[in-house]
C-alpha cells in the first residue's frame, strides 16, 4: 500500500473549504498570510487555550478571526475578555474546559476535534507546532506519534506547521508526497529532513538530491537532514521500515506579524 500526500493544498489560496481542522496552538502568530489562508480553507477552527488570546490580539484582523468554533484546554491562560469576545459572536465558540493535568492542551484539542467530527477522520493542521521551548517542541512531535498509532491513519492525519516548516509522520511503508501541485504557486523550499525518532529505520528515497536506498537511519547514527528536493521533482517518494518524521521548509510569504 502506498500513502499519498498533498500537503501543498493545505496552504494554497483556495476558494472552498478543505477537509481539515485548523488547531491554533499557544505560540506566537508571526505569519498572518499563512494564518489567513488556513483560516479560510479550514472546515473547523479550534484554539488550544491561550491561543485564543493570540488570535484576538491580532487586532487589525479581529473580524477575520471572529468565527472561531471552539476553545479547548484547561483554560488557565484564556483571558476573561477573550472568552467574552468569542462567546458573544453571532455563532458563539464552544468553550470546552478540561482540567485533566495528565494531558496537554494540544492533546485535549485533538481529542475534542475527533469527538466533534463523526466519523473521526478529519485531518488536523496544528499551527504553531515546533515553536518555543525545546521541551514543548518535543512534546508536539510526541503527539504526532501518540495520536497516529496503528499501521494507517485511521483517525486522520496531523500536520505541525511552524513559520519555517511543515512536519508530518510517515507510517512504515511507502509514501508519495506531492511537493508541487499543477497550476499552483510553490509553497515549499527545497530543504527536507527525514527523522526516525521512534527507533532505527531503513529508508529509500526518490526525488531528492541525495537519494538513499535501504539506508539505515537512526538518532546517533545516519540522518537525512538538510537534504534537497530536486528542481524538477514534483513528488518525493519515501519507503521506510519504521514510522519517521518528514519535514519540509516553507517559502517566505508576505504579511508577517508579531504576537
Amino acid at each position: 500500500m502506498e500513502f499519498e500526500w498533498h500537503p501543498a493544498k493545505l496552504l494554497q489560496d483556495e476558494d472552498s473549504f478543505q477537509d481539515f481542522a485548523l488547531l491554533v496552538l499557544h505560540q506566537p502568530l508571526r505569519n498572518s498570510a499563512i494564518l489567513r489562508r488556513l483560516w479560510k480553507n479550514a472546515q473547523l477552527r479550534v484554539a488550544a487555550d491561550g491561543a485564543a488570546n493570540r488570535l484576538h490580539h491580532l487586532s487589525s484582523f479581529q473580524g477575520k478571526f471572529a468565527n472561531l468554533q471552539a476553545i479547548v484546554g484547561d483554560l488557565d491562560s484564556l483571558s476573561p475578555e477573550v472568552r467574552d469576545f468569542y462567546s458573544s459572536q453571532p455563532t458563539p465558540a464552544q468553550i470546552v474546559q478540561d482540567p485533566d493535568q495528565e494531558s496537554t492542551d494540544f492533546g485535549k484539542a485533538i481529542d475534542w476535534i475527533r469527538r466533534a467530527q463523526q466519523p473521526a477522520t478529519l485531518d488536523i493542521v496544528a499551527l504553531g507546532g515546533i515553536g518555543g521551548r525545546l521541551d514543548q517542541g518535543l512534546s508536539q512531535l510526541h503527539h504526532l506519534y501518540m495520536y497516529q498509532s496503528g499501521s494507517e491513519y485511521a483517525h486522520g492525519r496531523i500536520y505541525l506547521l511552524s513559520e519555517a516548516s511543515l512536519t508530518f509522520l510517515l507510517k512504515a511503508g511507502s509514501h508519495k508526497i506531492h511537493v508541487k501541485e499543477p497550476g499552483e504557486d510553490a509553497v515549499f523550499k527545497k530543504h527536507v529532513g527525514i527523522i526516525p525518532l521512534q527507533g532505527p529505520s531503513r529508508i529509500t528515497t526518490k526525488g531528492l538530491e541525495w537519494d538513499v536506498s535501504d539506508w539505515e537511519s537512526k538518532i546517533g547514527g545516519n540522518l537525512s537532514t538538510s537534504n534537497h528536493v530536486l528542481p524538477d521533482t514534483k513528488c518525493v517518494h519515501v519507503h521506510t521500515t519504521k514510522d519517521v518524521l518528514f519535514t519540509i521548509a516553507l517559502r517566505q510569504v508576505e504579511g508577517e506579524v508579531g504576537n
